[in-house]
């Protein structure tokens, strides 16, 4: 185990990122290093040190997937992306969120918790603190198995709710599945998350993950479980 209080191994070729308040993941392909997600703007340098406690280095990552649109998890492509001259993949219908043709993508409440409805509203005023940089996808990540040249045996799941663009990555040799905001990890299981665009998308996306069987979801916020921990 590797920065204990940074990041984590998995398996053989994953590794889990602690930023904080979100993860993001990182997987050995026989090709480099697979970045999935890049956190808040600023995480660079957590997410290069990991990586240099691994024996690896920024030059390592030949591809950043991002899991969708929000500015947690596209915040450090464009560092991440300039240091490293990786290739960045998202969903075509994200593409416009991360290259600034329309802006961020904010997020939708459809919980009635007083919290989270208050935390949509002040998202535009972070932005303008977090400056986050726009970024220029050159794939377009959609359904299927990932393309030889990236070293993994792995697979797109497209898995719309949290938002549509959102997309998630079956590692088939670990039957591992990276969700990204598909859902939240707690203690003892695994919810619906606080912020999504259809909640019956949600649901149908999950049932999607859930026919993989997967012994592992991995999630970018809160704890990991197995898929028999779902509770939505």
């Amino acid at each position: 185990m590797a920065e204990k209080t940074l990041g984590v191994k998995i398996n053989d070729v994953l590794h889990e990122i602690n930023l904080g308040y979100v993860k993001v993941f990182l997987i050995e392909g026989k090709n480099g290093l697979i970045l999935i997600d890049t956190g808040m703007p600023n995480s660079e340098k957590k997410i290069i040190a990991y990586i240099n406690s691994i024996g690896k280095s920024v030059s390592d990552i030949k591809y950043i997937l991002l899991t969708h649109s929000h500015v947690d998890h596209f915040g450090s492509a464009y560092a991440l992306q300039k240091m490293s001259n990786a290739h960045i993949g998202i969903s075509e219908s994200g593409l416009p969120y991360v290259d600034g043709s329309r802006g961020f993508l904010m997020p939708v409440s459809g919980s009635k918790s007083l919290k989270n409805r208050v935390f949509v509203k002040i998202i535009p005023i972070m932005l303008k603190f977090m400056k986050p940089r726009f970024v220029k996808p050159d794939m377009k990540l959609k359904e299927g198995v990932f393309p030889k040249e990236m070293g993994i045996n792995a697979k797109i799941i497209e898995t719309p709710g949290h938002t549509r663009d959102s997309i998630s990555i079956y590692l088939v040799d670990s039957k591992t599945a990276i969700v990204g905001d598909l859902l939240q990890g707690t203690d003892k299981r695994l919810e619906s998350p606080p912020f999504f665009e259809d909640y019956i998308s949600i649901i149908n996306s999950i049932n999607k993950i859930k026919e993989l069987k997967p012994d592992l979801i991995c999630v970018s916020h809160g704890k990991d479980h197995s898929a028999d921990d779902i509770f939505v």
